[in-house]
C-alpha cells in the first residue's frame, strides 16, 4: 500500500493526458458514425428465467456465450448451460472442479475457452468440452481475464488486482487491501480495474495510477467498465457513469448523475447499456436514454450482469432471475405503449400509411410509430370497437358492439346511425364501402345496405340469407358482395341474393373473413380455408385433413411475397401460395405450414375473430393481427432474416442402454449395445422451439430424416459395424443450414456375429436340414394315414371357425344385436328394393340420453348393462309389432332401425319405443336411474341415395338432443 501511495503522488497530470491520448474518442464522435437503427426498448421481445425453470439460483453474476454457441449463467449456486431448451446446471463437486457453487465471473475467448471464477478463490477453464481446474487464489475472485499475452488478471474480494503467469501459475500482487470488480485490457495492453476505492491504470505489471476526481471521476467506488468498439474506456460508479474524452472523464448522461451503476454493455448498434443497483436498466441511443425496470417486466431493479449474443439478444442478469430482450418475428403492441385496450378486435390499414385499431376499450391510430387515442366527440363514453373500413373520401368508419356506427372526424368519433334511425341492431361486426359507394353493415341481426342517398335496405334470414348473425362482407371484382354469416355464405349482385351451403361440401358453418383476388374468394370458416373460383362458383378448401393444425380459421391475409397468413385461436399459421395451390388442384393431399404461437412475440396465441377486419396487409408490406393481448405484426423481410440465422449444433448425449458415453471423435461401444439415444441441440435462441432437425445414420440411413422439434434420435438392435450420425437444423422459412455436427461409433459384433461363425452355422444348418429331409421322407410314408385324418378334422374346424368369424363380423358383441357394418347391408339393399317397388322405408336413430353421466355417476359397468337391456326392450318390441323392422346397434349408446313403412306411421312406432324405456323400471341395474331416449328418422321419399337418408335421421335425433332430448323427431329441411 506504500507502493501505491508513492506512485499516486508521483503521477503526473501531464503524462496521464500523454499516455492517454488514444482515448480521445468521445460520443459525440460515435454519434457522427453511422450506425444501424436500433429498437425502442418497448419493441423488444422480452422472456424471463428463474430456478422453476431450471435454474440452480435466482441470483445472476455474469453471462457469457462460448464459440460452439451455448449460452454459460453463472449463479450463487452454480454453473448453468442453456442451449435454448433447458439448462444443464454445474456445482461444486461436479467434474468443473471448483471448490463453491458461487460462480461471479465468466469469460469467454475466441479460441472457444470459458474461464470461470467464483467464490474460495475457484478458477476453472472449459477447453476443447473438458474441464481444466486452475490453482485457487486466496479469496473470492470478482473477475478473472486473459490478457493479450494469455496471462490471467483476478479482481479479488478485499485483496485487490492479482496477475498469473500463465507458464508458472505464480500469482503476483499488483494492488492489495482492496475490493477489486471489474477487469478490462485496453489496446496499448494497459490493465483498468474497477475497485471500492474508485479506477485505477496498470502499465507494464508496475506503474499503477489512481484515477480520481483530477480527472473528473468522483470519490467514489467503481463498479464496472468495458472499452467500447470506438476505444472508448466507460466506467460505472457509485454515482454514475464517465466516458473517458481527451484525458478527462465526464459524464455519460446527466440523468445518470446519482445512479450505481454495476454493468455495462455495448450491444452491436452502439447503443450503451447500464445496469443499476437499484433502478433496472438504462440504454443509451445517441444522446436519448431510455428505462426498463420491474413496472415493465423486469424481474429484479439490481442488474449485476450483461450479456449480447451472437443473434443480438440482450441477455440481463438481476437478483431475481435472468432476462432477455430481443427482436422477434413478430412485435406486438399493447397498453404498454399506448393502446386503449389489449383486447384487439380489429385492425384497418387506412391509404394515407396509418393503422388503425379497434379494442374493446376504444379507438387508436398509429401513424408513423405514433400512437394516439379517438375519442368520442364532446364525451368520455369508451366504445367497444368490432369493426373498422375506409370509405373513398379517407374517412374511417367504426362499428361498435353495442352503440351502433361512428364516424372518424377531425380525429373525434361521430355518431352516424343506430337502432334509434334504422338499424336491426347495434352490434356491427362488419362494414363495407362498395365500389358504387353504397355502405353495407353486417349486424347481428342482419345486413343493411345504405345508398348515397341515405335510403337503408335490410337483408335477413327472411329475405334468404343463411343466417343472421353477420360477420364477414366483401366485394369482387365483378361487384358481387359477399356475405359471411353464422350459418353459411351467400352473395348479393343486383338485387338478387344467392346462398351456398358450405356444410354440405366442408362441413362448414361460418364464414369469419374474406380475401378476394381478381378471379379467386378466399374464406376463412370453421373448417378451415376454403376458395371459390369466381368464373365458375366451384369450391375447394385447405382443411385439417390437408394438414392444417385447427379447423377455425379467422382471417386470411396475403403479403406481398404470396405467403398466406391466417390467424387462429392458436396462433398464427403461414403457408405459400404453392403449397395451397398444390391441394387445391388436387397434386398433394397435405401441406407443409409454419404456426407462430407464444414465445416468437405473440403475447397471446389467441388471435381474435367474428370482426373484420381482424387482420390486414400495410402499404409496408408487414401484416398486422388483432389478438387478445395487443395487435402484432410481422413482416417477410424480419422473418427472413431470422430464419437465415446461423444455427450451431451440437451432439450434447450419447446414451447407450442407460449409460453415458463421452463425445469423442470415434466411440467404441461394447458387445451387444441394444439401444442407443443421441440428444443433439440447435443453439439458437430466438426461436429455439420453432427450430427444426433432420439426421442420417450413416451405415443404416440412405437419405436424411426429418425429426421435426424432435431433439434426440434413438436406435435399437443395430448390426455390429462402424456408424456416423450426423444432424443439423434450420428455422422455419429457412434453409437447411452447412453446419452439421456429428459423432462416430462402432458396435463390437460378439463372437457368434462373426463371419466365420455364420458361415459355420450356415454348413450346420444345411447338413441339419439334409438329415431332416432324409428322416421326413421315412418318416411321411409311416403318418399318411395320419395326416389324412388330421386334415378333415382340422377342415371341420375351420368351418366352425369361419362361421363364428362370419357371426362375430355381423353382429355386436354386447348386445347380441346386428351391428353396423351389417345394417348398411340392409340399407343399401333394402333401399333398392323399396325404390323399385315405390314402397315406403324409414330409417329411425335413437340414442340414449345423458349416456355419459350415467357411465360417470354409475360406471361403465352399470352403461353396458343399460345398453344390453335397452337392446332387450327394442327387440322385445320389434318382435311383438307387426311392421317389419330390422334392428342393428349403431355403436356407443346409439341404435339403428329400417322400418318397412312411411315417416308417419314410423313416427308413432318409434313413439311406442320411447315411451315404453321412458317408463320402463331400471332400478334393478341401479336403484334411482332413469332412461329415456331421443329418436330421429325420416323416409325415403325425395331421396335417391341411402347414405342421405342416414344423414337425415342424424340430423333430425340432433335436433331431439339439443331440444330438450327425451323425443321422436322427423327430419325437417329448416333443420
Amino acid at each position: 500500500m506504500k507502493y501505491l501511495s508513492l506512485t499516486v503522488k508521483v503521477l503526473s497530470l501531464s503524462f496521464f493526458l500523454c499516455c492517454f491520448s488514444a482515448y480521445s474518442v468521445n460520443l459525440s464522435t460515435v454519434d457522427s458514425l453511422p450506425v444501424k437503427t436500433s429498437l425502442a426498448l418497448s419493441d423488444y421481445f422480452t422472456e424471463t428465467w428463474n430456478t422453476p425453470d431450471g435454474l440452480p439460483h435466482n441470483g445472476i453474476n455474469a453471462i457469457s456465450q462460448t464459440t460452439d454457441g451455448y449460452l454459460w449463467i453463472g449463479t450463487w449456486e452454480g454453473l448453468a448451460r442453456f442451449n435454448g431448451r433447458e439448462f444443464k446446471v454445474f456445482t461444486r463437486g461436479s467434474k468443473i472442479g471448483l471448490p463453491d457453487s458461487v460462480i461471479k465471473s465468466l469469460t469467454s475467448t475466441q479460441e472457444g475457452e470459458l474461464l470461470v471464477a467464483g467464490a474460495r478463490g475457484g478458477l476453472s477453464v472449459r477447453s476443447n468440452k473438458q474441464w481444466l481446474p486452475q490453482p485457487s487464489s486466496s479469496t473470492m475472485i470478482n473477475d478473472a481475464i486473459y490478457d493479450n499475452n494469455k496471462n490471467i488478471w483476478l479482481a479479488l474480494e478485499g485483496k485487490g488486482l492479482i496477475y498469473r503467469n500463465k507458464d508458472t501459475k505464480k500469482d503476483t500482487i499488483i494492488i492489495d487491501n482492496i475490493e477489486a470488480f471489474k477487469i478490462v485490457q485496453d489496446n496499448e495492453g494497459i490493465i483498468w480495474v474497477a475497485t471500492s476505492k474508485g479506477l485505477f491504470s496498470v502499465k507494464n505489471k508496475t506503474l499503477v495510477r489512481h484515477i480520481d476526481e483530477r480527472y473528473g471521476l468522483p470519490n467514489s467506488p467503481a463498479h464496472t467498465i468495458i472499452l467500447t468498439k470506438e476505444k472508448q474506456l466507460i466506467v460505472g460508479t457509485q454515482q454514475g457513469a464517465y466516458k473517458l474524452v481527451k484525458g478527462i472523464f465526464q459524464p455519460l448522461h446527466k440523468r445518470l448523475a446519482n445512479e450505481k451503476i454495476i454493468s455495462l454493455l455495448q450491444d452491436s448498434d452502439l447503443n450503451i447499456w447500464l445496469g443499476t443497483n437499484n433502478h433496472g436498466i438504462f440504454k443509451l441511443s445517441k444522446n436519448e436514454l431510455e428505462q426498463l425496470d420491474e413496472s415493465n417486466g423486469l424481474p429484479n431493479n439490481r442488474v449485476s450482469s450483461l450479456y449480447q449474443d451472437n443473434e443480438q439478444s440482450i441477455w440481463v442478469g438481476t437478483s431475481n432471475g435472468l432476462f432477455r430482450l430481443r427482436e422477434m418475428p413478430f412485435i406486438t403492441l399493447t397498453t404498454k405503449q399506448g393502446l386503449s385496450g389489449n383486447f384487439i378486435r380489429s385492425v384497418l390499414s387506412h391509404s394515407d400509411g396509418s393503422l388503425w385499431v379497434g379494442s374493446s376499450k376504444g379507438l387508436n391510430k398509429i401513424n408513423k410509430g405514433l400512437i394516439s387515442t379517438i375519442k368520442v366527440a364532446h364525451s368520455n363514453e369508451q366504445l367497444s370497437v368490432l369493426s373498422l373500413a375506409e370509405t373513398p373520401d379517407k374517412q374511417v368508419l367504426v362499428g361498435t358492439y353495442t352503440q351502433g356506427l361512428y364516424a372518424v372526424t377531425n380525429n373525434k368519433l361521430q355518431k352516424l346511425i343506430t337502432t334509434e334511425n334504422g338499424l336491426p341492431s347495434n352490434e356491427i361486426r362488419s362494414i363495407l364501402v362498395d365500389s358504387t359507394k353504397n355502405i353495407w353493415l353486417g349486424t347481428a341481426s342482419g345486413v343493411v345496405k345504405i345508398s348515397p342517398d341515405n335510403t337503408i335496405e335490410e337483408f335477413n334470414k327472411q329475405s334468404g340469407l343463411p343466417a343472421n348473425f353477420i360477420i364477414a362482407l366483401a366485394e369482387d371484382h365483378k361487384g358481387r358482395i359477399w356475405i359471411g354469416t353464422g350459418n353459411g355464405l351467400a352473395s348479393y349482385n343486383k338485387g338478387s341474393l344467392q346462398t351456398y351451403h358450405l356444410n354440405d361440401k366442408f362441413d362448414a358453418k361460418y364464414a369469419f373473413g374474406f380475401h378476394v383476388e381478381q378471379n379467386s374468394l378466399w374464406i376463412a370458416s370453421d373448417r378451415g380455408l376454403i376458395h371459390i373460383n369466381l368464373m365458375t362458383d366451384e369450391m375447394s378448401a385447405v382443411t385439417k385433413e390437408n394438414g392444417l393444425p385447427v379447423d377455425k380459421i379467422f382471417q386470411v391475409v396475403i403479403d406481398n411475397n404470396n405467403t398466406f397468413w391466417l390467424s387462429s385461436n392458436r396462433g398464427i399459421i403461414s403457408l405459400t401460395r404453392s403449397q395451397i395451390n398444390s391441394v387445391i388442384q388436387g397434386k398433394n393431399k397435405s401441406i407443409d405450414y409454419n404456426l407462430f404461437a407464444e414465445g416468437v412475440g405473440l403475447l397471446s396465441s389467441q388471435a381474435n375473430g367474428g370482426s373484420t377486419p381482424a387482420a390486414t396487409l400495410h402499404d409496408d408490406g408487414s401484416v398486422w393481427i388483432a389478438t387478445a393481448k395487443g395487435v402484432s405484426h410481422i413482416n417477410h423481410e424480419r422473418l427472413q432474416r431470422m430464419a437465415e440465422t446461423v444455427l450451431p449444433v451440437v451432439i450434447e448425449q450419447l446414451n447407450v442402454d442407460g449409460k453415458y458415453y463421452p463425445l469423442l471423435s470415434t466411440v467404441e461401444l461394447p458387445k451387444g449395445a441394444s439401444r442407443i439415444t443421441i440428444h443433439y441441440a440447435g443453439l439458437s435462441y430466438l426461436m429455439a422451439k420453432q427450430i427444426v432437425y433432420q439426421s442420417q445414420l450413416i451405415g443404416f440411413d440412405k437419405q436424411w430424416q426429418n425429426k421435426n422439434n424432435q431433439t434426440f434420435t434413438e436406435f435399437t438392435n443395430l448390426e455390429p459395424g462402424n456408424y456416423t450420425f450426423q444432424m443439423r437444423a434450420k428455422y422455419p422459412n429457412g434453409e437447411w443450414q452447412e453446419n452439421i455436427a456429428s459423432i462416430s461409433f462402432t458396435i463390437t459384433p460378439f463372437y457368434w456375429q462373426t463371419t466365420s461363425f455364420k458361415l459355420f452355422v450356415i454348413f450346420c444348418f444345411c447338413f441339419s436340414l439334409y438329415s431332416l429331409y432324409r428322416y421326413r421322407m421315412i418318416a411321411i410314408k409311416r403318418s399318411q394315414v395320419k395326416l389324412k385324418n388330421l386334415v378333415a378334422q382340422q377342415t371341420i374346424e375351420l368351418q366352425k371357425q369361419a362361421e363364428l368369424f362370419s357371426y362375430q363380423a355381423n353382429h355386436d358383441q354386447l348386445t347380441g344385436l346386428f351391428n353396423r357394418r351389417a345394417f348398411d347391408g340392409w340399407c343399401n339393399n333394402d333401399f333398392e328394393k323399396a325404390k323399385l317397388a315405390n314402397r315406403p322405408l324409414t330409417i329411425a336413430m335413437l340414442d340414449i340420453d345423458h349416456f355419459k353421466k350415467v357411465n360417470d355417476d354409475y360406471s361403465h359397468l352399470i352403461g353396458d348393462q343399460v345398453i344390453k337391456r335397452i337392446a332387450n326392450i327394442l327387440h322385445k318390441i320389434i318382435q311383438d309389432c307387426s311392421t317389419e323392422t330390422k334392428l342393428a346397434r349403431w355403436g356407443g349408446e346409439e341404435f339403428t332401425l329400417l322400418i318397412m313403412s312411411d315417416k308417419e306411421k314410423a313416427y308413432d312406432y318409434c313413439e311406442l319405443l320411447r315411451i315404453t324405456i321412458k317408463n320402463y323400471d331400471f332400478s334393478d341395474i341401479a336403484g334411482d336411474i332413469n332412461i329415456t331416449v331421443s329418436i330421429g328418422l325420416t323416409d325415403n321419399s325425395e331421396i335417391t341415395e341411402y347414405d342421405k337418408m342416414i344423414t337425415r335421421a342424424d340430423q333430425a335425433l340432433y335436433f331431439a338432443k339439443h331440444n330438450g332430448r327425451n323425443q321422436v323427431r322427423i327430419y325437417q329441411k329448416s333443420e
